[in-house]
């Protein structure tokens, strides 16, 4: 029986699983349906006691006022533990990757997650695997990241590492990234290299924003995702034909879940939709004497884009 979510707190969970609007046959074919369960639930009850705790969150905004003068948003959660975040418990995990976890081995495994943040998204696939790496820009989040045992790697510079891994992910860092041609081409490289899969996560539609930028800054890419039209069904789409295909990645399926973030004094929880690919890098159609793959983007727009909100974050 399909476990149903009773709690959402004034959330509209009708379609957390399910697109709102037709997929292009494409889309369609690699969908992959995802289910909540209890440890949905649980984010949820634990994020409403805590956005209930009145003195809690008085706490929280005073702290928050004084320290958003110095420290950026994502420093700030590393330091207080406020901006907590869930994407998918351990059983929606395996499922989607297909592990059938009474006969999975872990030992020797590695995987490597992508701004990482405070780890919280990390942490549900720590039992598939033996060895956890993990990048984030924050230094106070890199501090969280080690605190939890995690191997952490230079954010700017882990595509050059030796270790072949198991598994890469990119949870909603792509539309974060000062570069996504450049994330997605070391993506391929580490992934063409080490013989595995990669996950890569973000919130529909596009919108970038960023948040570190090592050249500079701006809160601007210095390029953008090429995804035409205005609804979430539109962009996988695209993310299919137009970015990871060009990228040489071939989408194995992808699904779709719900990006909750623990509440404040306003809201209980806060919700936005997410699109999650499987990838799987394939061979260039290109000489050997070519260079890495090329990723199919628009050139930076002077337009304003309009802010999002910040998140840190194989079959084998």
């Amino acid at each position: 029986m399909t476990f149903q979510l009773e709690r959402t707190y004034g959330l509209r969970a009708e379609n957390w699983y399910r697109p709102e609007t037709n997929l292009s046959q494409l889309a369609q074919q690699k969908f992959f349906l995802s289910e909540p369960d209890n440890q949905t639930q649980l984010f949820l009850d634990n994020s409403n006691k805590i956005a209930s705790n009145f003195f809690w969150q008085t706490v929280r905004n005073i702290g928050v006022m004084i320290l958003s003068s110095v420290y950026t948003k994502t420093d700030i959660n590393g330091m207080t533990g406020f901006g907590n975040m869930f994407l998918f418990s351990e059983n929606q995990f395996s499922k989607f990757l297909t592990i059938e976890r009474s006969t999975w081995v872990s030992a020797g495994k590695k995987v490597l997650d992508l701004g990482a943040g405070n780890g919280d998204i990390t942490e549900h696939m720590r039992p598939c695997f033996d060895d956890v790496y993990a990048t984030e820009l924050s230094p106070k989040m890199r501090k969280r990241l080690a605190s939890k045992g995690y191997t952490v790697l230079d954010a700017l510079d882990w595509a050059n590492t030796d270790v072949k891994f198991d598994l890469i992910t990119a949870f909603n860092l792509l539309d974060r990234h000062y570069s996504p041609s450049k994330l997605l081409q070391d993506l391929w490289n580490v992934s063409h290299r080490s013989n595995c899969h990669v996950i890569v996560s973000l919130v529909l539609p596009v919108s970038h924003y960023v948040e570190f930028n090592p050249n500079g800054s701006s809160t601007r890419p210095d390029s953008y995702l090429n995804v035409q039209g205005r609804t979430y069904a539109d962009h996988v789409h695209h993310m299919i034909v137009n970015v990871f295909k060009a990228a040489n990645f071939d989408v194995v399926r992808w699904t779709r879940l719900p990006y909750l973030c623990e509440g404040d004094m306003n809201n209980s929880a806060y919700y936005l939709p997410d699109a999650v690919f499987l990838l799987k890098p394939i061979a260039p159609k290109m000489s050997s004497a070519q260079a890495a793959p090329k990723v199919s983007e628009v050139p930076e727009d002077p337009t304003p884009v309009p802010q999002a909100p910040t998140a840190s974050h194989t079959e084998l």
